[in-house]
């Protein structure tokens, strides 16, 4: 049995997609962008996400930095919906990032099962993202009281998958392999990251279309980590 038990943040504990979702409401009614655009607030969220998830790929693969993909994901949405240069609002991203990190919506189980493991193990964090950010969601849940140690991508310089980030999360929590288990989201990022640095990963998904490893539990909900520990 583990003595120490790793997780990832967004999508896996923090409700990225809901406390975005409601950013970005907000964000419409805040810059008028019917009134901008013409478009309902559905196809306004559609094309963000996918201009979002897109950029996001690119910074994984280093294609991008920081402040482009912070920028250029509204930029794009904007242009795609036709808004001309002088009317985009360009300040648009900073709002975004002073409000999400605040929302505090969480996957369902993700308190109860923390509380529950909390008592029992040393739990962590390895997270990509941008460390302030990643920090003010944690400071807004109250999700920081949980974690006894906080690796985050941009920190280290990597991120996950690269062995890099899981091996200074094994440094910074005084933990090795044998007593480390992990917990995530994304098969790129989380799964076959750990996996591939030696890790026993806990899998939350509900698709994974017979992927099968000795070292690697599938997992529909964060409560049902509670059959394996």
């Amino acid at each position: 049995m583990p003595k120490n038990i790793f997780f990832d943040l967004d999508h896996t504990i923090w409700d990225f997609n809901a406390n975005a979702d409601e950013t970005l409401r907000e964000l419409y009614d805040v810059y008028k962008i019917k009134e901008l655009t013409g478009r309902n607030i559905d196809d306004f969220i559609a094309i963000y996400i996918r201009h979002n998830h897109n950029l996001w790929s690119l910074y994984r693969q280093n294609k991008v930095d920081k402040e482009v993909l912070r920028t250029k994901r509204f930029e794009d949405t904007f242009r795609e919906m036709g808004v001309p240069e002088d009317k985009i609002p360009f300040n648009i991203w900073e709002t975004y990032l002073e409000i999400c990190p605040t929302k505090t919506k969480l996957l369902p189980g993700a308190r109860e099962t923390l509380d529950y493991l909390s008592g029992k193990y040393d739990i962590h964090m390895i997270t990509n993202g941008f460390a302030e950010t990643q920090r003010r969601k944690l400071k807004h849940s109250d999700l920081g009281k949980y974690f006894k140690t906080l690796t985050i991508s941009e920190e280290v310089g990597v991120q996950k998958p690269h062995p890099l980030i899981f091996k200074t999360a094994l440094l910074n929590a005084g933990s090795s392999l044998k007593t480390s288990h992990y917990v995530g989201d994304n098969f790129e990022a989380d799964i076959k990251g750990a996996l591939g640095s030696g890790w026993k990963a806990y899998w939350i998904c509900d698709d994974w279309n017979d992927f099968v490893h000795e070292d690697c539990r599938i997992i529909l909900d964060l409560r049902d980590l509670k059959k394996y520990f």
